[in-house]
């Protein structure tokens, strides 16, 4: 039991360094319950849960928050992904289907992957990859007023019922009884596509992410119902960071609660439970900053079970029989 506050402690250390970046916003989604939501943001956790994995998850961000003519320009996010392993290939597939809309901006994404799997020690490697196809479009219905109506750049983008970015992702994934580590990078190619097709104005470029989460369950002798489970999720676009700092207690692997920790930004409190092959947990984000008063939602539903299942005799011999 001693060795395992030296090793968390270790990973905490790490990622506080890393966090002493200032944190904004950045292109793609965010979410708080990160550490259910991993195939999203790195194809080698394909498959590596021996299960299909089917996720929804739902998040509205700054709940309140209008802009000057009270319209609702708060962020909403909305994901399903499915995930399995198939040993016929070494590996597993995933699917995932992400809409983003950030004011009168909508993205949509849709990803799908594999990862190859290898036995490391005693857990498990994923190297994973994906295409994503992103459809970014803007609504400009009566709500949206320009600044400038004679601006040339909206009036370009005013044409475009929206453009298609195509691009890759890559990561690795490693997880044993005790530990998971993450690393991925998303938009890899950085593509760049023009807003309007009948003008070379309103480019539009995608930057390049990368993620690294690491996790750690700690267990106690005394309370063996109780495990403990420190993790840190680091988002980066390469110039700015985003660090969670996460802690969840799950008990008898039935319910759990935790707390993250967002740097300069919110703390969330996170509550979940699981019953039979459901999970689902619920977080609620109080911002620290002055943008809304009103803190985030988000919503996760998680549905698992087995591809193979137990072999059951069809048949008894009988001595009558024989």
């Amino acid at each position: 039991m001693h060795n395992l506050f030296p090793k968390a402690l270790t990973v905490f250390t790490l990622m506080l360094v890393l966090a002493a970046w200032n944190a904004t916003a950045q292109q793609e989604p965010q979410f708080t319950q990160n550490m259910f939501n991993l195939s999203t943001i790195n194809p080698a956790n394909y498959g590596m849960s021996d299960a299909v994995a089917v996720t929804g998850l739902m998040r509205e961000q700054w709940l309140g928050f209008k802009d000057d003519n009270g319209n609702k320009v708060a962020p909403e996010t909305y994901v399903i992904s499915a995930d399995a392993p198939f040993r016929i290939i070494h590996g597993g597939v995933g699917l995932s289907i992400v809409q983003d809309k950030v004011g009168f901006f909508k993205d949509m994404y849709v990803k799908l992957g594999y990862s190859y799997h290898l036995t490391l020690g005693t857990g498990k490697l994923g190297i994973g990859a994906n295409v994503s196809f992103l459809n970014k479009s803007v609504d400009f219905g009566d709500n949206l007023i320009a600044a400038d109506p004679q601006d040339d750049v909206l009036k370009s983008l005013t044409n475009s019922k929206g453009v298609i970015f195509t691009d890759l992702s890559s990561g690795i994934f490693y997880k044993n009884p005790k530990l998971y580590l993450s690393a991925s990078t998303t938009q890899m190619l950085q593509s760049a596509r023009y807003m309007s097709k009948d003008s070379q104005k309103g480019k539009f470029y995608l930057r390049r992410h990368y993620y690294g989460t690491a996790g750690y369950n700690l267990t106690f002798p005394a309370y063996p119902g109780y495990v403990l489970t420190p993790s840190v999720f680091v988002k980066s676009d390469g110039s700015t960071l985003q660090a969670d700092l996460n802690a969840l207690v799950t008990y008898n692997q039935k319910v759990w609660g935790g707390v993250s920790y967002r740097l300069n930004e919110t703390v969330a409190l996170m509550v979940g439970f699981r019953f039979n092959d459901i999970e689902a947990g619920y977080s609620y984000d109080i911002p620290m900053t002055r943008i809304s008063a009103w803190g985030s939602h988000e919503i996760m539903v998680r549905y698992m079970f087995k591809l193979e299942k137990e072999k059951v005799r069809s048949g008894y011999r009988n001595t009558r029989f024989l």
